[in-house]
């Protein structure tokens, strides 16, 4: 509507940042003065979708002229010359960078509890985890510290965080972005992501860095501003592991959210997935090993002080065998042709995000069962979002999963922004 200036929404983000973030540790980089010199800039024409639109990177991506600390004493003093590609892409776009957020050390973790930069809080209830690995993105988000945020997912690290924030976490078809100029450890499974407060939000911020000039995406409505529903979606629901040891509140959201797919007029059905208990040990865990051995064991054994004694104690895990990882990597070939497969059946998948709300900072944490839920569709490269469907009694924020076929990111999308539309 053109109420506001680029100035005016950055200087209220400046200051609702000045506010929050000393209790809350989102950012640890600001870049305050480049983005007021940005905002003050001439209107282009063409007009760029997120022209004047603050955002913020999470600090694994690299930022020209702007400390990237990747969360580790190891790049406390990095300052790159150049832009990781998702940067420059958004700022091409328009958007403006407020400045970098907090990740877990080195992306390796799922609470954004950082030794060297500090724990960062959850916005609902400070005293528990935003989840990582970008859980300062998801809390500059969730605390309207910053318009949308970049993070980066090679386990779950967007949705985690979005889920038990209470935003949306949005992870595209593996390879869709490129990871060029992220401080990441696992090339197999890293895809870039957004933390936004909407769905439509994500469809912005994701047609902005794929450079599409459209800007801002239609409602999906029949015409009268009513929305037009999902008929003849085919939904599944993978019963089996997904839902093991489901905290009560977060099955009864589920529900709710399974209703509201039926109202819209979805079909429901039980689907099995290609997934149990042995899978990740097969698929998964010997790559992300290698590769974490690969970056980062050279700096480690040349500096360990430079790690935290959580990150030093996988240096004294045994590195995989060559022999492991092939066929590691033979076994998420078929993981991977064994879940497109699947989409042959359905349209999409849901799941619970996370099978409980944030826990206490102070513990206990079960870092694998945050986990559970996410990670194979790393694995299997396909397109994924968390949106809020509910929260538990104490007001903590609770996800919904909805995973599509490689390639149908605009599917998922589609399917997640009409279900935000229709809940309360």
């Amino acid at each position: 509507r053109r109420a506001l200036s680029p100035l005016d929404l950055t200087n209220a983000y400046l200051d609702r940042i000045a506010q929050l973030n000393p209790p809350l540790n989102a950012f640890v980089t600001l870049t305050a003065a480049p983005a007021r010199v940005e905002a003050r800039r001439a209107l282009p024409n063409p007009l760029p979708p997120l022209f004047g639109i603050p955002i913020a990177h999470k600090d694994l991506f690299e930022t020209a002229g702007v400390r990237t600390t990747a969360g580790s004493k190891l790049f406390d003093n990095y300052t790159p010359s150049h832009d990781a590609a998702i940067v420059r892409q958004l700022s091409r776009a328009g958007a403006l960078t407020l400045g970098k957020t907090n990740t877990h050390e080195l992306g390796g973790g799922v609470t954004t509890n950082n030794p060297f930069y500090g724990t960062t809080r959850n916005p609902v209830d400070r005293a528990r985890i935003p989840g990582g690995s970008s859980g300062g993105s998801a809390v500059a988000v969730a605390a309207r510290m910053c318009a949308a945020a970049t993070g980066s997912d090679t386990g779950g690290s967007v949705r985690i965080p979005a889920a038990l924030c209470g935003c949306v976490g949005f992870k595209p078809t593996f390879g869709r972005l490129s990871t060029r100029g992220l401080l990441g450890a696992s090339p197999t499974f890293e895809h870039v992501g957004f933390l936004t407060r909407t769905v439509e939000d994500a469809q912005l911020m994701f047609a902005a860095a794929e450079g599409d000039p459209k800007g801002l995406p239609p409602p999906d409505s029949a015409g009268g501003g009513k929305p037009s529903g999902l008929p003849g979606l085919r939904v599944g629901v993978p019963k089996a592991f997904f839902f093991t040891a489901l905290q009560p509140e977060v099955a009864i959201a589920f529900g709710r959210a399974l209703s509201t797919f039926r109202v819209l007029g979805a079909t429901v059905t039980d689907l099995a997935l290609p997934i149990d208990e042995t899978t990740m040990a097969r698929v998964f865990d010997p790559i992300v090993s290698w590769e974490i051995w690969s970056r980062y064991g050279p700096d480690w054994k040349l500096t360990p002080a430079l790690f935290s004694p959580v990150f030093s104690e996988f240096f004294r895990t045994e590195r995989p065998t060559v022999a492991e990882v092939e066929s590691a990597r033979e076994a998420l070939s078929t993981f991977q042709a064994e879940v497109d497969h699947v989409f042959n059946d359905v349209d999409m998948i849901i799941t619970p995000t996370v099978p409980m709300t944030a826990p206490l900072i102070n513990g206990p944490i079960d870092g694998m069962k945050i986990l559970r839920n996410t990670w194979p569709f790393n694995a299997a490269g396909t397109p994924a979002i968390s949106v809020p469907c509910g929260n538990d009694a104490n007001g903590l924020p609770i996800g919904l999963q909805i995973v599509g076929r490689r390639d149908n990111d605009d599917g998922v999308l589609r399917a997640a922004r009409m279900l935000s539309e229709v809940r309360p």
